[in-house]
């Protein structure tokens, strides 16, 4: 009775294996199948999914979408903006189908169409996961292996991550969020760098959420078009590390009547003086401004954490000038449209 027991149990369990690895690969045509009419499904969101080769591995425990020559292109945009990957893979359990690992090993490229000066990321490699939930909304995070950043002059890093948080629809106005961004950039190489300033910033890091809907078309319309709207960019954290230099900050940011940027900050700055300096030295301040507004912001400081001399106080971008507190820093960086 023993013998003939344990023969049953062994049977049973080749049954279920069986019966497991044949719903394995009726699931991997079906996700096979599904990644075909996925294309139709983003091509009507204006985005053209495409590739080569296309497999399902990962037998037993996960299923694997493997893509090769993937290019993604999203024409919602203007100029249309592209994705190319040698080889792109997103990954999940049989448990857990919201739940995706993203990866892209031998490294990918975007790009915009029909820009002068070019612009496009390149990174060596990426691995990112995306978890879609049932209301709609989804969280993405990308990490980015030595990437660089091309618009007429280039900068790079050794990591980045990049994460992104979407809402479950689109926004109806302009105090509802159409999404969430947030980048932390490491051993940052820049290309021009004021002295006493250095390469590489140790970190510089931001997140942000764009309030309203921008709209689809050409950039500068699109712009004034989320603008009229009563967009806004609300800014949650900011944090720079650059040697003796330190800034963190949160608040709001928007576009003025020459959709150039205005906005208003709070926060806190170490290395101050440094800061000046840079600003001199990269012509951005004069001599004798710059000394008015060291004494000035001295006045502010008291010591940090670290005993350091640190300030609270408001940054502000106004009529295309800059302040921190009542310290003038200059004209702002002017967006080009």
């Amino acid at each position: 009775m023993r013998r003939v027991g344990i023969i049953i149990l062994i049977a049973m369990l080749l049954l279920l294996l069986g019966g497991y690895t044949a719903a394995w690969f009726i699931i991997a045509g079906r996700v096979e199948a599904s990644a075909a009419e996925a294309t139709e499904t983003l091509r009507a969101q204006n985005l053209d999914l495409s590739w080569q080769n296309l497999r399902v591995a990962g037998f037993p425990f996960s299923f694997r979408v493997e893509l090769s020559q993937a290019r993604l292109r999203a024409t919602a945009v203007n100029p249309p903006v592209e994705l190319r990957a040698p080889l792109l893979s997103a990954g999940t359990h049989p448990w857990g189908f919201r739940v995706w690992q993203l990866a892209a090993p031998e490294g990918l490229t975007v790009a915009a169409a029909g820009i002068e000066p070019a612009t496009s990321l390149e990174a060596q490699a990426m691995s990112g996961s995306l978890y879609a939930q049932s209301d709609g909304s989804a969280q993405l995070w990308f990490g980015l292996t030595q990437p660089v950043a091309a618009f007429g002059l280039k900068a790079s890093a050794r990591y980045a991550d990049l994460w992104l948080n979407l809402p479950p629809h689109v926004p109806q106005s302009h105090i509802e969020p159409a999404g969430t961004v947030g980048i932390v950039a490491y051993a940052l190489e820049l290309p021009l760098v004021p002295p006493p300033l250095h390469n590489p910033v140790d970190q510089l890091g931001f997140s942000g959420t764009l309030m309203g809907s921008f709209p689809p078309g050409p950039a500068q319309q699109a712009a004034q078009a989320w603008r009229d709207q009563g967009g806004t960019v609300e800014l949650e954290n900011f944090a720079l590390r650059w040697g003796s230099l330190a800034v963190d900050g949160s608040g709001t940011l928007a576009l003025d009547s020459q959709l150039q940027p205005t906005g208003a900050f709070s926060g806190s700055v170490e290395g101050f003086n440094d800061l000046m300096n840079a600003l001199v030295a990269g012509g951005q301040l004069r001599g004798s401004d710059a000394r008015l507004a060291q004494i000035a912001l001295s006045m502010l400081a008291k010591p940090g954490a670290d005993g350091r001399p640190q300030i609270s106080t408001s940054f502000t971008i106004q009529n295309g000038q800059m302040f921190l507190g009542p310290a003038k820093l200059g004209p702002a960086p002017r967006i080009l449209w």
